[in-house]
């Protein structure tokens, strides 16, 4: 089975690098700082503030951060996943589906593992999560594993205004045994200016092992053409999907995944300083997850996937109903048995159910990768400004299926 090969941990890898690795774990980096206005008098006492965030500020291209939390995501936390995120795909669903693929388990789906993979409780200063970059689920993760996490400083810089600084991380979600499970850079927008920004960026860590989860699969082109497809509809480039799956988190929903996956951030939480409904804000990864799941259905059965790129754009706050297209880029049916691999872009929208965006017509332009959520804000007020203020994510993924048959089953 793929879990019982023994292999090099990852864990130490990636320190010999173009940018030298200061590990800030411990010491000057989780120094905790009180209140200085902190007294005590005759009659009572003023309390301290701690503050445990990581101080940012100083960071550089290439410092590594260990952080000294542990969480074992037990099959409760999977369920409740599944109950707030739409997925039929059986390698994530079905355990006797995945032991015959050679796998100990259902595995965790992947929206869920690259919501706990950039899930920061030290950098509660964030103002705005900008997106993600190169998400790869490198090692099938499963109810009952504990994970760690370390995150790299890969590159550091101020906005124009001088007030703002923009800092991108390399994530790594290491399971109980050293694998790295999955990994993503992740760029967050903070509401100060950092001290020293650099031009530098630091050179991601060689991993030999980056593909083997999505290796493994594809080794195993055989026994899914014997189990059968169930993929639904057969998919072509230039195609646009207009998904019907349309639904909202709560705010209560929000609040405990956001707990589960041991966020701070007050803007999830604190109702009384922030109003629901126009302040408080749905985490981003929470945000994905709900623009895959309402493509779940007509994507499905996707084996293995990857993210290339997500842009956020607009806020989502807990009870906003979230929609989705999907436009198809590329289509390559050689990679092994009956096995395609797609390339799509996901785009999540706000306040629109899918009668509302089957009526509109999506510039390409909008598909595109790389664009920042200014640029595709300008896209929409010029060519369809039904969509100005109502884009909330865009992501570019690469999908691994089974390709369509004429007997899948209907869901």
């Amino acid at each position: 089975m793929l879990l019982h090969t023994a292999r090099k941990s990852l864990a130490g890898r990636g320190l010999a690098r173009n940018v030298a690795v200061r590990t800030l774990a411990g010491g000057s980096f989780y120094k905790v700082g009180a209140n200085s206005g902190a007294s005590t008098t005759g009659e009572g006492v003023t309390g301290d503030v701690l503050d445990l965030a990581v101080n940012l500020k100083n960071t550089r291209p290439g410092d590594l951060i260990e952080v000294p939390y542990e969480l074992t995501v037990g099959g409760s936390f999977r369920e409740f996943w599944h109950s707030a995120f739409y997925c039929h795909d059986r390698i994530s669903t079905s355990t006797p589906f995945a032991r015959k693929l050679g796998l100990q388990d259902q595995v965790l789906p992947f929206s869920l593992m690259l919501f706990l993979t950039g899930s920061m409780s030290h950098a509660d200063a964030a103002k705005v999560q900008v997106g993600f970059r190169n998400a790869v689920y490198h090692w099938p993760a499963f109810a009952g594993d504990t994970f760690t996490k370390k995150f790299e400083v890969k590159s550091v810089r101020n906005t124009s205004d001088g007030e703002h600084s923009v800092l991108t991380f390399n994530c790594s979600l290491i399971n109980q045994r050293g694998r790295v499970c999955m990994s993503a850079d992740k760029t967050m927008l903070f509401d100060f200016a950092h001290l020293s920004p650099s031009p530098v960026e630091a050179s991601p860590p060689i991993d030999n092992d980056e593909d083997m989860f999505r290796s493994h699969l594809l080794g195993k082109a055989e026994v899914l053409g014997e189990l059968g497809s169930h993929s639904l509809t057969p998919l072509r480039p230039q195609q646009l999907i207009v998904h019907t799956m349309n639904r909202a988190l709560s705010l209560t929903q929000s609040q405990q995944l956001a707990s589960l996956a041991r966020l701070t951030h007050e803007r999830h939480f604190n109702s009384h300083k922030f109003t629901p409904s126009s302040e408080m804000f749905v985490p981003g990864g929470l945000v994905l997850g709900l623009a895959m799941s309402a493509s779940a259905r007509d994507l499905h059965e996707i084996l293995h996937e990857s993210v290339l790129d997500v842009t956020y754009t607009n806020n989502v706050h807990p009870g906003d109903v979230v929609s989705a297209v999907t436009y198809v880029k590329s289509l390559d049916e050689n990679i092994s048995g009956d096995m395609e691999s797609l390339v799509v872009t996901t785009v999540g929208v706000k306040g629109m159910d899918s009668e509302d965006l089957a009526k509109l017509s999506f510039p390409v332009e909008l598909f595109e990768p790389g664009m920042t959520g200014r640029q595709m804000e300008a896209i929409c007020e010029e060519k369809v400004p039904e969509l100005k203020g109502k884009i909330v994510v865009s992501a570019e993924r690469r999908i691994i299926r089974q390709a369509s048959r004429s007997e899948a089953f209907l869901l």
